[in-house]
C-alpha cells in the first residue's frame, strides 16, 4: 500500500513540473502592446515675405498628427527632449520647414491662444537629409521649449513661472540649414490655436 501511495505522489510531482503551476497574480495586469501605424505627416513650407526679416502664420493643432512614438527625441544623436518630458509633446504635432541662410540668426516663437498647453521644438538639419519625426535617426542639433518643472512626488509638482510663450533660436556661420519646426500639444492636446513667428537676421 505504501508503495502505491509513494508511486502516486511521485507521478503527481512529475505532472506539476511538466505542466507548470499557475501562480497567483501580483500587481497590475500587463498591457499587450499593439502596433500603431503612423498616419501621414504633413510639413508646411515657410518663406519670409520679400523685404522683411520676420513673418507670422496662424495654426491649429487639429491640423496636425499624433506621432506613433517619441523615442526619437531622446536619442543621443538627436537630443531634443528627454523621456521624462514626453507628456509635454504627446498631443498633435504640426510641422513647418524653413531654410536658414549662412551667416544668420533665426528665432522661432509660438504664442498659444486661450491658455492652451502648446510647446515647441526645432531640428537643425542639412539641406540634403531632411527626415521628419518619428523617422528621425539624427540631427545636427535640436532645441525645445516647454515648461520647466520637477515632479517631487506623485501628487506634487514644482514649476517655474511660465507665460506659455515658447521660443527657440539658432545661429549659422558658413552653411545654410533646413529648420524643421514642430509645434506640439501637451498632455494629449489635439486642438488649439497658436501664432507662429519666425525671424531671420543677417549676422
Amino acid at each position: 500500500m505504501r508503495l502505491v501511495i509513494s508511486t502516486m505522489m511521485a507521478i503527481l510531482a512529475l505532472s506539476v513540473f511538466s505542466f507548470g503551476q499557475t501562480m497567483t497574480p501580483v500587481g497590475e495586469k500587463t498591457r499587450t502592446r499593439t502596433n500603431t501605424t503612423q498616419k501621414p505627416i504633413k510639413v508646411i513650407p515657410l518663406k519670409l515675405p520679400a523685404g522683411y526679416n520676420a513673418g507670422q502664420v496662424k495654426g491649429n493643432l487639429k491640423n496636425g498628427t499624433r506621432l506613433s512614438t517619441l523615442r526619437w527625441a531622446e536619442r543621443s544623436s538627436v537630443a531634443c527632449f528627454p523621456g521624462t518630458r514626453f507628456e509635454m509633446f504627446n498631443g498633435n504635432h504640426v510641422f513647418y520647414r524653413i531654410t536658414m541662410p549662412p551667416a544668420s540668426s533665426l528665432k522661432v516663437t509660438v504664442i498659444p491662444k486661450n491658455g492652451k498647453k502648446i510647446n515647441l521644438y526645432a531640428l537643425r538639419q542639412g539641406m540634403r537629409r531632411q527626415s521628419v519625426p518619428p523617422n528621425v535617426q539624427s540631427a545636427i542639433s535640436c532645441e525645445a521649449s516647454y515648461p520647466i518643472y520637477a515632479n517631487v512626488s506623485r501628487t506634487r509638482r514644482v514649476s517655474n513661472r511660465d507665460n506659455g510663450i515658447r521660443k527657440v533660436s539658432y545661429i549659422s556661420i558658413r552653411s545654410a540649414y533646413s529648420i524643421l519646426i514642430g509645434v506640439a500639444g501637451a498632455n494629449g492636446l489635439s486642438e488649439g490655436d497658436f501664432d507662429l513667428k519666425v525671424e531671420i537676421k543677417s549676422r
